[in-house]
C-alpha cells in the first residue's frame, strides 16, 4: 500500500481590482493562531505579516522561530508554513498580500529577463525578523498598512510605491547572500526586445538565430553583436538559460523525469541538457531537485487541500 500523503492546505486570495495588495488587518485577526489545525499551508500571493501581540512559534517548512511582538516575517507564494500561538493565548498578527509580478512590471518596464531574475531572487526564500531588525524595511511595511487603512487620496499609488521599496530590498538581500548584483537594466534593450519576447513564446521549439533577427530587422551580424552587448550573453546562451530556468521550475515542481523536463524545454539529447544546467545552476539536476531549498518540489508529497483566505 503507498504511503498516504501528509495534508497541506492551499490558501488562495483574490487580489482586489486595480491593485498590487491585499491587506487584511482588525480586531478579526485576534485569535489564537493555529488552534485545531495540524498542517502546513501556503498562499498563491507573498506574504507579509507584522505581529502585534502574542507569542507562539513560526514554522517555515522545516525551520521554527519564536515569535514575539514586533516580529515579521516575508514569505514566497508557494512556500509551507504556519503560525502557532502559545497554547491557551491569543496572537494579533496583521497580513499584506502582494502582486510581486505587478510591481515588477513597473520596476523592470520591457526589460522581461531582468524582471524574471528579479522575481527569482525574491521568491528564494522566506524572511523571519526579529523586532527592530532591518528598521527601514519594517517603516515601509508599516507606511503600506497605514495607507491601506486610511485610505487617503492617492493611497494605492502611495502603495505601490512603498511596495516597490520592500521587494527592492528584499531582492538587495538575496542577491547579497548569492554575492550577486542587483539585476539592473542591462543597456538599451529596446531594438532586440522582439526576439527576447520570441524567445520566451518559443523557447520549446527550435530557434534559429537568423529568425531572431529578422523579428528584430536586423542582420544577424548585426543583431549577434547588439544582443550579446545588451545582454552579456550570446543569443543561444540566453535562449539556454530560459530553457534552463523553466526547467528548474518543472523539476521543483513535478515528478515529471528528467528526460521529459529535457525535450519539454526545447533540448534534443539529455546530454545537452545536463551539460547546460551545470553551466547555469552549477549542480546536477538531481542535486537540484532534491537540494532543500527548492521547497515547491516537496509539495508533491502532500496532499493538497485547497481554501479561499483563511
Amino acid at each position: 500500500m503507498p504511503k498516504r500523503k501528509q495534508e497541506m492546505q492551499f490558501r488562495y486570495y483574490e487580489m482586489p481590482e486595480d491593485s498590487f495588495v491585499l491587506s487584511l488587518t482588525g480586531q478579526s485577526w485576534v485569535r489564537k493562531y493555529g488552534d485545531g489545525i495540524a498542517s502546513l499551508h501556503f498562499h498563491n500571493y507573498l506574504e507579509i505579516g507584522v505581529c502585534y501581540e502574542g507569542t507562539g512559534e513560526m514554522i517555515y517548512d522545516e525551520q521554527v522561530f519564536q515569535f514575539k511582538p514586533g516580529c515579521y516575517t516575508i514569505i514566497p507564494p508557494n512556500y509551507p508554513h504556519t503560525t502557532n500561538s502559545t497554547p491557551g493565548t491569543y496572537g494579533f498578527w496583521e497580513y499584506l498580500f502582494v502582486d510581486c509580478e505587478g510591481i515588477m512590471n513597473r520596476i523592470y518596464p520591457k526589460k522581461k529577463e531582468t524582471m524574471n531574475r528579479a522575481l527569482q531572487l525574491l521568491y528564494q526564500k522566506a524572511y523571519f525578523f526579529q523586532p527592530g531588525e532591518m528598521p527601514t524595511l519594517r517603516e515601509n511595511i508599516d507606511h503600506v498598512f497605514k495607507e491601506q487603512k486610511e485610505k487617503r487620496d492617492f493611497y494605492k499609488q502611495e502603495s505601490d510605491g512603498y511596495l516597490a521599496l520592500i521587494l527592492i530590498d528584499v531582492i538587495r538581500m538575496a542577491a547579497a547572500e548569492l554575492h550577486e548584483e542587483t539585476p539592473q537594466a542591462h543597456g538599451d534593450l529596446d531594438r532586440i526586445l522582439p526576439a527576447l519576447n520570441y524567445i520566451h513564446e518559443h523557447f520549446r521549439e527550435e530557434v534559429y538565430i537568423q529568425k531572431l533577427a529578422e523579428v528584430c530587422a536586423l542582420s544577424e551580424t548585426h543583431f549577434r553583436r547588439i544582443f550579446t552587448e545588451s545582454m552579456h550573453l550570446s543569443p543561444l546562451d540566453y535562449l539556454n538559460s530560459v530553457r534552463i530556468h523553466n526547467a528548474c521550475i518543472e523539476l521543483r515542481s513535478s515528478k515529471k523525469t528528467i528526460r521529459s523536463v529535457a525535450f519539454d524545454n526545447g533540448f534534443t539529447s539529455i546530454s545537452t541538457f545536463q551539460r547546460n544546467f551545470h553551466k547555469f545552476v552549477g549542480m546536477s539536476t538531481n542535486e537540484w531537485r532534491f537540494d532543500p531549498k527548492n521547497y515547491e518540489y516537496k509539495l508533491n508529497n502532500f496532499k493538497i487541500n485547497t481554501y479561499e483566505g483563511w
